[in-house]
């Protein structure tokens, strides 16, 4: 089996392709059920958040795997090629290091993303979507992680995309103490925002949700309200700040909806950061004068006074990287090779007792000892010599001397040996 990864992310294509080559996550299990179907596909492990969509695959058919991810999004190659790459091997195994430590993620060392990577490894894992290569992969990715972070800076003073969102709306208004908040989405990106949000003062909090208990259950945790999305249309316009980030495949909110709420506002301005992938946002709202709308792309313009320590960081984390791969890799090499050998001790095992079995019956048949000793010694020699042999004498009618030299090597003689 080979290791590959097919896959785009926030350097290769922006937030209009990765929308929609996205897969939410509670789908996840059902597409690595359905990719594992195929027997030539022995492990399937998606990521796929707001920054990336990623498919590790175990197969010895690489085309098979890229027809298979193109194939469930209804896109061929040719019009995504230049928005994906695949990773072999090597590659892929420090790849996914680098996505797990945080150092491929739009905000460099950002924590979130290892908790999203062991998430779709536990899907893949419930679904009996892993072989013994991928699991062992997945496993090494989780450790090397906490190697990365514990070893270096990259984890001081922890930044993401949910903290940077609230970042960016203390940079808009300065003080969030008269903001009336809004927060669209339950989950779990919703829930880290509103952790970060937390720490500073502010008017009053709401929690729309499709699900209205989970709403219910974060508001509890944070002292605020909280409604069902089906009065969101009425409700919007009481608020000055708005998050959004949830799982939905169509937009939540249109320009119909803000050009009602900015009405009842009597066009007093209105911030909405919207951090899903698939946008909760239609983008038309960007054309309303008191609506300021910022998507993720945006996110990656609020500056982290800590970057500039976790590139330095980061250039430790890759040696770490670098290392633990090769390991990886040393093992990966071993696997490969394993069943090479158990076919040969299980073709030795065979002659010995075809062998062992023909003297038995000469002995029970009356049989010299000795000369049934003599006869089994003998035929030993000359089943196990005659496949060697035979390459030995291939390789010196071909005249590889390359070959030669690594049979030479391999049965450790050598040709002007006369002992």
């Amino acid at each position: 089996m080979s290791l590959f990864v097919i896959g785009l992310n926030h350097n290769t294509a922006d937030v209009d392709v990765r929308e929609k080559l996205s897969i939410p996550e509670y789908e996840i299990g059902n597409v690595v059920i359905q990719i594992c179907k195929d027997n030539r596909i022995e492990a399937c492990v998606i990521i796929s958040t707001c920054n990336r969509t990623e498919f590790y695959y175990s197969s010895d058919n690489k085309q098979l795997a890229i027809d298979s991810f193109c194939k469930w999004f209804g896109l061929d190659y040719d019009s995504i090629k230049q928005h994906i790459y695949i990773k072999s091997k090597l590659e892929c195994v420090q790849h996914l290091y680098k996505v797990s430590a945080g150092l491929d993620s739009m905000i460099l060392g950002e924590a979130q993303i290892l908790g999203q990577v062991k998430s779709s490894y536990e899907i893949s894992k419930d679904n009996k979507a892993l072989d013994t290569t991928t699991d062992r992969l997945f496993q090494s990715a989780f450790r090397v992680a906490k190697s990365v972070r514990s070893s270096t800076d990259i984890g001081k003073n922890p930044v993401s995309i949910a903290n940077s969102a609230v970042n960016l709306s203390k940079q808009i208004f300065g003080d969030l103490t008269e903001q009336s908040i809004l927060m669209i989405g339950a989950g779990s990106t919703a829930e880290l925002l509103l952790r970060y949000l937390a720490k500073n003062n502010y008017k009053q909090l709401a929690i729309a949700n499709r699900n209205l208990n989970n709403a219910e259950n974060l508001a509890q945790q944070f002292q605020g309200l909280a409604f069902q999305l089906d009065f969101l249309h009425s409700k919007i316009s009481d608020y000055d700040l708005i998050f959004t980030a949830t799982a939905s495949k169509e937009p939540l909110i249109d320009s119909e909806m803000i050009k009602a709420a900015l009405q009842k506002r009597k066009h007093k301005p209105m911030v909405i950061i919207d951090i899903a992938i698939p946008r909760d946002v239609d983008k038309s709202v960007k054309k309303f004068n008191d609506v300021f709308y910022y998507e993720v792309d945006d996110l990656q313009k609020v500056i982290s006074k800590n970057l500039q320590n976790r590139e330095l960081a980061a250039i430790e984390a890759e040696k770490i990287i670098i290392a633990e791969a090769e390991i990886f890799m040393d093992w990966y090499k071993s696997q490969q090779h394993t069943q090479l050998i158990h076919n040969f001790q299980r073709e030795t095992a065979r002659i010995r007792k075809e062998s062992l079995d023909k003297a038995l019956n000469k002995i029970s048949s009356g049989g010299d000892i000795e000369d049934v000793l003599f006869y089994l010694a003998n035929n030993l020699t000359k089943k196990l010599n005659h496949t060697p042999v035979k390459a030995i004498r291939n390789a010196i009618q071909s005249g590889d001397t390359n070959k030669i030299n690594t049979i030479k090597e391999l049965f450790n003689i050598d040709q002007n040996n006369d002992t």
